[in-house]
């Protein structure tokens, strides 16, 4: 019994192994990363270890992050613009700049 059981365990640890060599480098960086956060020897206690798995993948946490994000960038543009047209942004320091003929 114990003999199957070990059995397995190293079956299922190989064939982990191969999936792991088979993906793209960067989604094998983010599989051992939260393989380390989960079942690393720093996670903590078995809930903290667990109570983090969905964080990952919160939609409306990272949309929420990403908007907020977004707007602070285009306030913080628009307090140091000289002249907007459109969408289009014209500093005072191109104008002061002069213009040379390319050939």
């Amino acid at each position: 019994m114990l003999t199957k059981v070990i059995a397995a365990l190293g079956l299922l640890i190989c064939v982990l192994l191969a999936v792991d060599m088979m993906l793209p480098r960067r989604y094998q960086q983010a599989w051992r990363g939260w393989m380390h956060r989960v079942f690393g020897l720093s996670a903590g206690s078995v809930s903290e270890r667990f109570s983090g798995l969905g964080l990952r993948f919160s939609s409306r946490e990272r949309r929420r992050a990403a908007h907020d994000a977004a707007r602070d960038a285009i306030a913080r543009a628009k307090q140091r613009a000289a002249k907007w047209d459109g969408n289009v942004y014209h500093s005072d320091e191109f104008e002061r700049r002069q213009r040379r003929k390319p050939h």
